[in-house]
């Protein structure tokens, strides 16, 4: 699932990993219905896991956007490394 919509002004934006294990039912309904209610909010890559066993997300997201999701899916985002200098 791909949500590439601008975030609405004003909220702080964070970024994080989005993880869920294929075979566990629990986290892929949580994910599902918060693709659903924070889709249009969020800036969501597509789906970088193997899809066999684990699908991950790359996402930024309002930071109350990722306060609902269970600690044990999410990763903090690995920054951009800074350029290099001439």
């Amino acid at each position: 699932m791909t949500a590439a919509a601008p975030a609405a002004a004003g909220g702080a934006m964070a970024r994080a990993t989005v993880s869920v294990t294929i075979d566990n039912e629990r986290e892929i309904m949580a994910v599902n219905a918060w693709f659903r209610r924070w889709g249009p909010r969020l800036r969501c890559s597509d789906n970088q896991g193997c899809g066999c066993c684990v699908d991950r997300w790359h996402i930024e997201a309002p930071a109350e956007a990722f306060a609902e999701l269970p600690a044990a899916m999410l990763s903090p985002a690995v920054p951009a490394p800074a350029p290099s200098l001439p």
